[in-house]
């Protein structure tokens, strides 16, 4: 890989990062830009909702349609990007997909009153971002060594917490001077402007993708990816196929959770947006050291699958006092909460991101990363289509939060069922 080596300061972003030489930091910073980007122009919407429901112009299955449209696209395109990133230039790809995630927010903001087109333009967004997850993974497992693959994993990720906090701290600094529908044009320009420079900022990253001699580095070329049907086979033997139900499982208690906490805040505890918001702004912080609790359990399981199926145990911990206490106590309802999504972030971290950086063996990072993504995002837009209807009913918010306990449950078994084969699959790559 070579990026631009005329930029200052080389040895500060050596040093900064934690890379083993400039260029990798600074792909890291430009990745970690463009993802977390994308969070700006992801939850924006749902820190518009309850300004949303509050004006009657929209009921909750219609924002539970437009979210669940974002995530049903989303996911799909994932396995679309995944496949289309180990063929072509993951650069452009990731340029594209930040670029017109920024335009459709500024096409919402034109065309706010239409329900119509808040779907389709929402759902856009949801192709549009579909094209960066799967890129920046298969950049990592081609230019990173194995170690520096765990690093750049947990680092990566620390983008959705962060990103989360921007867009919703955005979204209330814009909210206090202006209606909803500003808060999509604010957030589709700051996520233009990330565009630009991710463009600009690898415009000397060449088409396809290898590790170079770089200083004490040999020469390597990216491996040729596997076919098809061997990676299938691969999927099947390492238990990543059935890991597809409990990756579902993730995603919907990450995003689903995440995405209605401003909504329940305000309409269980008679909160205003402005207010709901800045307390779901304490999440995000506390998700941050999600990644790092995933890594310090990880090192001592040393199996990603392991260390998932101990979060989704305590996810369900959190979900039982919610149900039980966390309705009558806001203060109680946001710890809950915060255990929860930390929990979905860690095990984030584990199956997201760091399962598909074992297949960089086989050229498959991208293909991989894209299809458990895809899962993820598809399973929470199904289910989050569920969720709308079903606090229209007289039960409410205790049934959601029955059948999003059913769920941890369940993804904890199978995850405990995979752990097995993971083991014996990695334990074959050393």
């Amino acid at each position: 890989m070579k990026l631009k080596t005329h930029y200052k300061g080389k040895e500060y972003m050596k040093k900064r990062f934690g890379y083993k030489n400039a260029y990798n930091g600074r792909l890291f910073l430009l990745s970690w830009i463009a993802y977390f980007s994308t969070y700006i122009c992801r939850l924006n919407f749902s820190a518009v909702m309850p300004e949303l429901l509050g004006s009657g112009a929209f009921t909750q299955s219609e924002t539970a349609a437009v979210s669940s449209a974002f995530f049903i696209c989303y996911g799909a395109g994932q396995l679309f990007s995944g496949v289309l990133c180990d063929k072509i230039s993951a650069r452009l790809l990731i340029f594209a997909g930040v670029l017109f995630s920024g335009l459709s927010n500024l096409f919402i903001f034109l065309f706010s009153e239409s329900y119509t087109a808040l779907l389709v333009l929402w759902a856009l967004n949801g192709i549009a971002q579909s094209l960066v997850w799967a890129p920046i993974l298969k950049l990592a497992g081609d230019y990173y060594n194995e170690g520096e693959k765990v690093k750049f994993g947990v680092d990566i990720s620390t983008t959705v917490p962060l990103g989360t906090l921007a867009s919703y701290g955005v979204s209330l600094v814009t909210l206090l001077f202006a209606e909803w529908r500003y808060v999509f044009a604010v957030c589709g320009a700051l996520v233009i402007i990330a565009a630009v420079y991710w463009f600009i900022g690898t415009s000397g990253m060449k088409k396809i993708p290898k590790v170079e001699n770089r200083m004490d580095e040999a020469i390597q070329t990216a491996p040729t990816a596997v076919s098809g049907k061997k990676l299938v086979k691969i999927l099947l033997i390492s238990g990543t196929a059935a890991l597809m139900i409990p990756i579902a499982i993730q995603g919907t208690l990450k995003d689903s959770v995440t995405q209605w906490i401003p909504t329940f805040l305000e309409g269980n505890y008679n909160m205003g947006t402005s207010l709901s918001l800045l307390l779901t702004m304490v999440l995000p912080v506390i998700n941050v050291t999600g990644a790092y609790l995933a890594k310090a359990l990880n090192k001592k399981l040393k199996n990603e699958l392991a260390t998932s199926a101990a979060f989704f145990g305590i996810a369900a911990a959190f979900l039982i006092l919610l149900m039980t206490a966390g309705t009558k106590i806001a203060v109680l309802a946001l710890i809950c909460m915060a255990g929860i999504t930390n929990s979905m972030f860690a095990i984030n971290v584990m199956l997201i991101t760091m399962v598909p950086l074992h297949f960089s063996k086989y050229g498959r990072t991208g293909t991989v990363g894209g299809l458990l993504n895809a899962v993820a995002y598809i399973g929470c837009g199904l289910l989050n289509m569920g969720a709308g209807a079903i606090l229209e009913t007289d039960d409410g918010w205790r049934a959601l939060f029955i059948l999003w306990l059913a769920l941890a449950a369940a993804a904890a078994i199978i995850t405990i069922l995979c752990v097995k084969p993971w083991k014996k699959f990695t334990q074959a790559q050393d």
